[in-house]
């Protein structure tokens, strides 16, 4: 019973050294479960809203789906390592976006940090007679920058996209 005892006191001790290093495991395999949070904060017309709906999809198929909430205008959803996801941000009124994020790590990598990222939700009714086409693809793609260390947003793909949206609002005006 002593043994156990100490066992289980070594054992707290190298986790809690472990965790105050801020590294969990040494190798990708010791560890299961592992997750990247993703947080984000949500404005409809650039400024703060509420009663946003959000619908995680795994592989295309729906996971969970957070009800709309009057006091909710954030979330953070943790997101398997090593699997795809696209998360639909929705509120009554106003054009839905879509974040594709590939959660795929290299193996050798055991620390990164969450990804936060901001949603804006533009009005529908300001694209009610424009060309959908670009409308319809993701507002941002998500992936691992092995530069950066770290899971960003694909810069060239969002400023492309971006330039589209803001064309076809110019179009409008």
């Amino acid at each position: 019973m002593k043994n156990r005892i100490l066992s289980i006191s070594s054992l707290v001790f190298i986790a809690s050294a472990t965790m105050a290093q801020g590294k969990l495991v040494d190798s990708r395999d010791q560890a299961e479960g592992w997750y990247l949070p993703v947080v984000c904060d949500i404005t409809a017309n650039g400024g703060k809203t509420n009663n946003v709906t959000v619908t995680l999809f795994k592989d295309n198929e729906q996971v969970t789906e957070l009800a709309p909430d009057k006091h909710r205008s954030s979330f953070q959803l943790d997101l398997d390592i090593n699997n795809q996801y696209t998360i639909r941000v929705q509120k009554e009124g106003y054009r839905e976006k879509l974040i594709y994020v590939d959660t795929n790590l290299p193996d050798q990598q055991v620390e990164y940090k969450q990804y936060v990222c901001h949603v804006n939700l533009e009005p529908l009714d300001k694209f009610t007679h424009a060309d959908q086409f670009y409308l319809d693809f993701p507002s941002s793609i998500v992936r691992w920058n092995d530069d950066l260390h770290a899971f960003i947003h694909n810069d060239e793909y969002l400023s492309n996209i971006q330039l589209k949206v803001a064309l076809l609002g110019a179009q409008l005006d």
